[in-house]
């Protein structure tokens, strides 16, 4: 086995939260010397506590992000005269969307049909390309770049029980890794799974990380699988914070923000 000599940012992230929000050391634990280690352990003054650490999978939208990211992007359209967002569904291919793009989003700028905005696509080519929104950014300072993202997320807001049977599905059907590895770690009573949301996770999930208290907040509680006993959920947006579920207190939202300078 060869050992891992980094650890992932998303990993060094969540020790950083639980740290900061239980006013203890969160030390890395996986170095990869052994197989099937728990990420971190969180140090009490009296005992520890095994965290593992997750993002929601979703494989279709990862290997999207490889492949965009692993791709020229932004693209560049000489004759854009301002920079455009294009936000592809997970059935687009992208080399055929670029070679598309640049006569499409010129001829969207410059020859717009009557009663059609200029970045409103034709659903005959919406459907071809894979695109469900290309829309020119009125603010840039910057033209002729055009951003492909991925689609995010969409859907409802959720009510009580969402945030509680989304972690369930990721622990269960998703992420069956996480109990088993944590259940596999010896000397500990507390067992925590650190969930991180991507773009494409539950919409109501998304919309209850949001701080604030006008929407839905999560009551009822997850279904755990043997191995965890307590567990966190973190946004990926700057406007998301930290919900965590603890035995006895429930679900309660961590004082947690991501900080303004843009440090984390």
């Amino acid at each position: 086995m060869v050992a891992r000599s980094t650890e992932r940012p998303d990993e060094r992230l969540a020790r950083h939260i639980v740290s900061t929000v239980l006013g203890v050391p969160v030390e890395r634990h996986d170095y990869g010397t052994a197989p099937r280690q728990v990420d971190a352990l969180v140090c009490y003054p009296d005992r520890v506590a095994a965290l593992e650490v997750v993002a929601d999978p979703d494989k279709e939208f990862n290997d999207q992000q490889v492949a965009l990211y692993g791709k020229k992007n932004p693209l560049e359209v000489p004759g854009l005269r301002k920079s455009w967002i294009v936000l592809l569904s997970r059935q687009a291919k992208i080399n055929n969307v670029k070679r598309a793009l640049p006569a499409l989003l010129l001829d969207l700028q410059d020859n717009p049909p009557p009663k059609r905005s200029p970045w409103d696509v034709e659903p005959s080519e919406l459907n071809r390309l894979g695109i469900t929104s290309a829309d020119p950014i009125y603010e840039s300072t910057e033209s002729g770049r055009v951003w492909l993202l991925p689609v995010g997320w969409g859907g409802w807001v959720g009510d009580e029980g969402t945030v509680g049977e989304w972690v369930t599905r990721v622990l269960v059907e998703k992420a069956a890794d996480v109990p088993a590895k944590l259940a596999a770690h010896p000397g500990v009573v507390e067992r925590h799974a650190f969930i991180w949301t991507i773009p494409s996770s539950d919409m109501g999930v998304q919309v209850q990380l949001e701080c604030g208290d006008d929407h839905p907040f999560p009551v009822a509680p997850p279904t755990l699988p043997t191995g965890v006993t307590h567990v966190w959920v973190a946004g990926w947006a700057r406007y998301q914070g930290v919900l965590a579920w603890f035995p006895g207190r429930g679900w309660w939202r961590t004082p947690w923000t991501w900080p303004s300078d843009g440090s984390a």
